[in-house]
């Protein structure tokens, strides 16, 4: 396969597998990646309610609900006043959320930096920046398909 086809096709196939790597490196913490999405999205977001979430997540708001509801009951997150929305309150990461995907996300980094691919820098920056683009262009095709 080349051009766009074995782009894709290697970029689901790493996503399987990044998906497969991170899952047997946080066994012990017993977390899905669907919980770990929720926590690294209010990390690099900030507070959010839970149908912001689920919009920026491209999931039902059902489904982020319920990894919320499994992570307030772990102390992960924790719930506060939304004064936009008396019902949909903003959720958080809690001090004990904030430490954990921190660590994972060094973990991570550490286990990352001891593989050794053979790809320069700027091979990695520039496959990154295709990739972006990519997922823009695909974004913005499927926003104009909804309307």
């Amino acid at each position: 396969m080349q051009g766009v086809e074995g782009l894709f096709h290697e970029t689901r196939l790493l996503s399987q597998t990044l998906k497969q790597w991170a899952e047997e490196l946080h066994a012990e913490l017993g977390m899905s990646p669907a919980m770990r999405g929720v926590l690294e999205l209010l990390l690099l977001g900030g507070a959010a309610t839970v149908p912001e979430m689920a919009r920026t997540r491209r999931a039902s708001r059902q489904h982020i609900q319920q990894q919320v509801d499994v992570l307030l009951g772990l102390g992960f997150v924790e719930r506060g006043p939304n004064p936009a929305h008396k019902r949909s309150p903003m959720i958080a990461l809690a001090g004990k959320g904030r430490a954990v995907i921190q660590d994972m996300r060094a973990e991570e980094d550490r286990a990352l930096s001891r593989l050794r691919v053979g790809v320069s820098d700027s091979a990695v920056n520039e496959a990154a920046q295709v990739l972006s683009s990519w997922r823009v262009a695909l974004q913005r095709d499927t926003e104009d398909r909804s309307q």
